[in-house]
């Protein structure tokens, strides 16, 4: 199926023979007004009669069928009043400002408070450490931990005092046997 597509849909449509409505109007007003000063000036005196009409009718014909950069003349007309009528110059009035942020100094003036650190016990540490490492404690890991780790020190702290009491033996020094590399070890020393 073929369809006819509407061209030129963005022109007035023509009313009245090659005239729009709009240039209908603006003919017929200029004519009315010319017809009316015909009629109380153009039999007294004709020069007064064009001195008037002929500026009116130019203006009636230009608003009908000129167009700068595809814009009427009323558009222009209505631009130029609009420029003479209106201040050139702007000025900045702060008449209804209101800041955003409101600074407001400080009611009371605290006095400093001196807090004492908490003290923190090897325990502590330990317990966050292996929190840190494996996840949360249980119950009962909660209730042994601090108990283990003592043990264990204390354990450590033994073989230490162990160690240094024992006196190392002879023949011996702190690395071992004594005797050449590569050779088999000597009986009866």
């Amino acid at each position: 199926m073929q369809f006819k597509v509407p061209q030129n849909i963005d022109l007035e449509d023509k009313i009245v023979g090659p005239l729009t409505l709009v240039q209908f109007l603006y003919l017929l007003g200029g004519g009315l007004i010319v017809y009316i000063l015909f009629q109380s000036i153009g039999t007294k005196s004709t020069g007064i009669f064009v001195i008037l009409a002929l500026p009116i009718s130019i203006v009636s014909l230009g608003m009908a069928f000129v167009k700068i950069q595809d814009q009427p003349l009323s558009h222009f007309i209505k631009a130029g009043i609009y420029y003479y009528t209106h201040p050139k110059t702007r000025f900045w009035r702060k008449v209804g400002f209101r800041s955003t942020v409101l600074i407001e100094p400080p009611k009371k003036v605290r006095s400093e408070v001196y807090v004492q650190p908490k003290k923190i016990e090897k325990s502590d540490l330990e317990k966050l450490a292996h929190t840190l490492d494996t996840g949360p404690l249980g119950k009962q890991e909660q209730q042994n931990f601090g108990r283990i780790t003592n043990n264990f020190e204390k354990l450590i702290q033994q073989g230490m005092g162990e160690q240094k009491t024992q006196a190392p033996r002879q023949g011996q020094g702190q690395g071992g046997q004594v005797g050449n590399m590569g050779q088999p070890p000597t009986a009866g020393k």
